[in-house]
């Protein structure tokens, strides 16, 4: 074995597997004799100039800075090295501040003599031009003389901050890897058995994502316990569902003048998502109705649905949030993610709600009761469902609400539903007091003439 064939992924590969069949591996021998002759690879890698293939994985980035008022910034790759650029404004994800790229990348570069790569991400604007989000740089030369990376015959993940000359802070991060393949190396040349050579190219990894798999999710806020009530003691409660507040937003209807702390709804959210999606975690959030100023929110629940899409789309049938799926798959993936479920129905649970008090504390609001189903969209398609409580309505069947408004020619009736019970209590003791008045005013009279009477009889 030449000691200097071992700065070569390949040849150091052969010789490590040729250690541990010897059993000698925990000797870390090709380690030593590559540090031991170090010197004299670095100085014969200078003195020899090679072509290579500089070749960059672009995987996708996240918390990208905004550069937008209002919204997040449209990004785009912009890469440069040895001459060649790389543009990819035409292909900008609107509004984005966690973009997959899922490229691959190629540049030519001779070592040594080889340029930096350079990674920018920016934002995309039409009217103002365009602004740069963030830049990182690569130097290959310092990845191309440093042994023990050459050596790897597998690439490790990066992933890399970017900056903006204006600022230190990160304004983001590229989560990537790279190779850097020399064109005529003769490690990979192999000989067929008709005697001709030939060189093996290093495989390139196909990143390319998974392909979007159609699903139709069906969440049904049922009831409620314990909810958050005003000064007056009364909640117009209803609630709003979804995974991402730039995607579908859908609100259940109005549980008007509840005073009990229980509304109930009986509602149905359905949702069509493709999988794999950026935000599997549902949020739902309860709100105050009010008509004359703006809806106050008043407590904000989630739960994670992304390892049961994840499933359906594997198994392509149809699977629901139940008590054996949490305890074992989610409790101990998602620790914060506390559901309670149903001693009856173990495909029903509770979700917490919470909300920051005047101290800036998080308090409990209540709980809802909920049950999530997702479906194959083509399975979804043979078994619909309505929305809300419309037909076909089953899986499961939802009953008309409990403790609604009920309309009526009654007056006392209808103000007995519309008032809060704060009111109705001010309202009784003025009645009371008004009573008491009146009662005192029609005897103030004959008080009065006996207490004259009694004042003429010497009494």
């Amino acid at each position: 074995m030449d000691p200097n064939k071992l700065s070569s992924a390949t040849e150091r590969d052969k010789f490590e597997q040729y250690v541990r069949r010897l059993g000698i591996d925990h000797l870390c021998i090709s380690k030593a004799l590559t540090n031991l002759n170090s010197d004299e690879i670095l100085k014969s890698a200078l003195l020899k100039e090679e072509k290579c293939i500089i070749r960059f994985y672009a995987v996708s980035g996240f918390d990208m800075s905004s550069r937008d008022s209002g919204s997040a910034s449209d990004t785009y790759l912009a890469l440069e090295c040895n001459g060649k650029k790389v543009d990819e404004r035409d292909n900008y994800q609107l509004d984005e501040p966690n973009p997959d790229f899922y490229k691959v990348y190629d540049f030519e570069g001779h070592f040594p003599g080889s340029s930096p790569l350079n990674i920018q991400v920016w934002d995309y604007d039409a009217i103002f031009g365009d602004e740069l989000v963030g830049e990182t740089i690569i130097d290959l030369e310092d990845r191309y003389f440093t042994l023990d990376w050459v050596a790897l015959k597998e690439k490790p993940i990066e992933y890399r901050q970017l900056y903006h000359p204006s600022s230190k802070m990160s304004q983001g991060v590229v989560k990537c890897w790279m190779e850097i393949i020399k064109v005529n190396d003769p490690s990979r040349v192999v000989i067929d058995e008709n005697g001709e050579k030939s060189e093996e190219m290093p495989r390139i990894w196909d990143i390319t994502p998974k392909p979007l798999y159609e699903l139709e999710i069906r969440i049904c806020v049922l009831n409620c316990k314990d909810i958050w009530m005003d000064a007056e003691g009364t909640c117009d409660t209803y609630f709003r569902g979804f995974f991402d507040t730039n995607e579908e937003i859908q609100e259940t209807d109005t549980h008007f003048r509840c005073t009990d702390g229980k509304p109930d709804f009986e509602y149905r959210l359905v949702y069509n998502v493709k999988y794999p999606k950026k935000v599997s975690k549902f949020t739902l959030q309860g709100y105050d109705r009010d008509f004359f100023k703006s809806n106050e929110m008043f407590g904000e629940g989630t739960f994670e649905l992304g390892d049961i899409m994840e499933d359906v789309s594997l198994i392509k049938a149809p699977l629901s949030m139940n008590k054996k799926y949490y305890e074992d798959v989610l409790k101990k993936k998602y620790p914060q993610m506390k559901l309670e479920f149903d001693s009856e129905d173990p495909n029903k649970f509770w979700v917490q709600l919470w909300a920051k008090n005047k101290k800036g504390k998080m308090e409990k609001r209540g709980k809802v009761a909920m049950k999530a189903d997702i479906y194959p969209k083509d399975q979804a398609a043979k078994n619909p469902v309505g929305k809300a409580r419309d037909n076909p309505n089953h899986s499961p069947t939802l009953p008309p609400p409990e403790g609604r408004l009920e309309l009526s020619l009654n007056p006392l009736k209808m103000l007995n539903q519309l008032l809060p019970p704060a009111v109705k209590r001010k309202i009784m003791i003025a009645l009371c007091c008004i009573a008491f008045c009146a009662l005192f005013l029609m005897i103030l009279p004959n008080l009065i003439s006996a207490m004259i009477s009694n004042a003429i009889l010497g009494k």
